[in-house]
């Protein structure tokens, strides 16, 4: 039986629940053994967890960077570390500055290489690793389509939702489309803009719909959405982003309108399984192309949600999960 120690940031963060809750279940058939705690936030909570640590001989560590210490007590104790990270810890966020930060890419190649098995999110953030470590794995974030079910396209009704869900921090980037939304509400009077999250912003012209943000409602709150959209600006930190909003629309079987950015890339096929947009001009277009014509958003719809199915569901990655944890324990 394996065993494992698995380190999280916080229960409800989406980085939690997609890259490591979510997987929990199904390692037990699997004969391992499970434990998962949040980061020990004091010195004394950390010497606790070392000694418990004892019976393992796996630590994941899901996208924090440990100090030194840390990272050299597990080795002495000779305790495997598996690194997961779904995002570009090496660069500042475009909402802190942006840019290269050699304090991030000093602890992060210190952590990459301290590790016995890293998981990157998608191939953008395994490129920032392979100089520090070769046994590296592509994990995309996954989702559990189980949870969603597929929009009904038969109903007639006559207002067009484009919709947002996301966090407070990448809401931002949906704000700098204010002026297409508001030129696409000029033309189409029964348009509106749904925005999923725990914060909002008003537009000029368009009728903003606000939701707050509930995980138990993000199936329903999707089904009434026509258009889902995914902007993100071209920095390296949002090259490294693992598109889960841009998942989940796609689950529910609803064309997308994406910034051509990062992984956005791997998973859009241009007119496939949806439509990509770089200028507010582009942006008017796109949307609009899609509220014109509903078998369009149906195809594109189907289309998304059969990628979904095939490359990101977490159906398609757990075995690809559970092999990583067993490979760790054979690479003595």
């Amino acid at each position: 039986m394996e065993k494992v120690y698995f380190l999280i940031q916080e229960w409800n963060h989406p980085a939690s629940r997609y890259r490591v809750l979510q997987y929990i279940p199904y390692l037990k058939e699997s004969h391992i053994t499970a434990k998962v705690a949040l980061f020990p936030d004091s010195f004394f909570k950390w010497m606790k967890l070392f000694s418990e640590l004892k019976d393992y001989h796996t630590v994941f560590v899901q996208k924090k960077r440990l100090w030194h210490w840390q990272l050299w007590y597990l080795k002495r104790r000779r305790i495997k570390i598996i690194y997961d990270f779904d995002d570009a810890v090496m660069f500042k966020s475009p909402v802190d500055g942006g840019g290269r930060s050699f304090k991030r890419r000093r602890t992060f190649a210190r952590m990459v290489r301290y590790s016995d098995q890293v998981i990157a999110g998608n191939q953008y953030l395994k490129s920032q690793a392979i100089p520090y470590n070769k046994n590296i794995i592509v994990i995309p974030t996954a989702i559990d389509t189980g949870r969603y079910t597929m929009k009904d396209y038969r109903s007639d009704k006559e207002r067009i939702t484009i919709g947002w869900i996301g966090s407070k921090s990448s809401l931002p980037f949906l704000k700098e489309l204010t002026p297409a939304f508001d030129h696409l509400a000029g033309q189409h009077a029964s348009l509106g803009l749904k925005i999923v999250c725990s914060d909002f912003f008003d537009c000029g012209k368009m009728p903003v719909i606000k939701k707050m943000w509930a995980l138990e409602e993000e199936n329903s709150e999707l089904q009434d959405v026509d258009i889902g959209l995914a902007p993100l600006p071209d920095h390296e930190w949002t090259k490294g982003k693992c598109a889960t909003k841009l998942l989940q629309y796609l689950s529910v079987g609803i064309p997308v309108v994406c910034s051509p950015v990062g992984v956005h890339n791997e998973i859009i096929q241009e007119g496939v399984n949806g439509l990509f947009a770089a200028s507010i001009q582009e942006w008017i277009e796109k949307i609009d192309t899609l509220i014109k014509d509903k078998d369009l958003r149906e195809c594109m719809g189907l289309e998304g949600k059969k990628t979904v199915e095939s490359s990101y569901s977490l159906k398609a990655n757990i075995p690809k999960f559970i092999n990583v944890i067993k490979g760790i324990s054979h690479h003595d």
